[in-house]
């Protein structure tokens, strides 16, 4: 393939995944069918764990179909669909692999972690001094404390001045696709 048909390719692929992950809201932690979706007579959790299901499936599938050959780009792909699946399926906030919150550390602001050393810091501190059976993902510090906080009060006054007002869920997902496009840049850089 040319370089510029597997750039268009990526770039497909890229939106595919955008799509999926701009649900996140919307579908409340991929919880719920997206609106315009025909309910199912099943649950529907079990209809929207289907309904993504069949999203990643076919986003493989358009990997497999537009990158016949191009097993290194194949190989960079099928890992961000795979680190996406690992995340729809987490349920959580943030849920997503490592590899992600190296990209893009402010996902690391969206930690469960913050919330236990706010509202719980004896807990919080026998869990950092290993005393106790439940470990978090991170360890927010002083200076972590002090980002965290400078990033929501600039998400704050940004909402402000457009006269919005964004879920934290909103702001997480807004996060998550900035992610995507790190990652896309940072694994395809040499076709974009």
């Amino acid at each position: 393939m040319k370089k510029r048909e597997i750039r268009s390719a990526i770039k497909t692929v890229y939106q595919e995944l955008w799509e999926l992950l701009s649900l996140f809201e919307e579908t409340e932690f991929f919880y719920k069918l997206p609106k315009g979706e025909k309910k199912a007579k099943k649950a529907d959790e079990d209809a929207a764990r289907k309904y993504v299901d069949k999203r990643i499936c076919g986003i493989r599938k358009s990997v497999d179909s537009l990158f016949l050959g191009e097993k290194t780009v194949i190989k960079k792909l099928h890992r961000i669909i795979d680190e996406t699946e690992c995340f729809v399926n987490q349920c959580s906030i943030p849920g997503v692999v490592t590899r992600w919150k190296r990209v893009n550390p402010q996902l690391l602001y969206f930690d469960c972690a913050f919330d236990v050393m706010e509202k719980s810091p004896k807990f919080y501190l026998e869990m950092r001094r290993g005393l106790t059976d439940v470990h978090l993902s991170c360890y927010p510090d002083a200076e972590m404390v002090a980002k965290r906080k400078a990033y929501f009060e600039r998400i704050r006054e940004k909402n402000k001045l457009k006269n919005i007002e964004y879920s934290e869920d909103r702001i997480f997902q807004d996060e998550l696709l900035n992610t995507l496009t790190l990652l896309f840049e940072n694994d395809f850089m040499e076709y974009l």
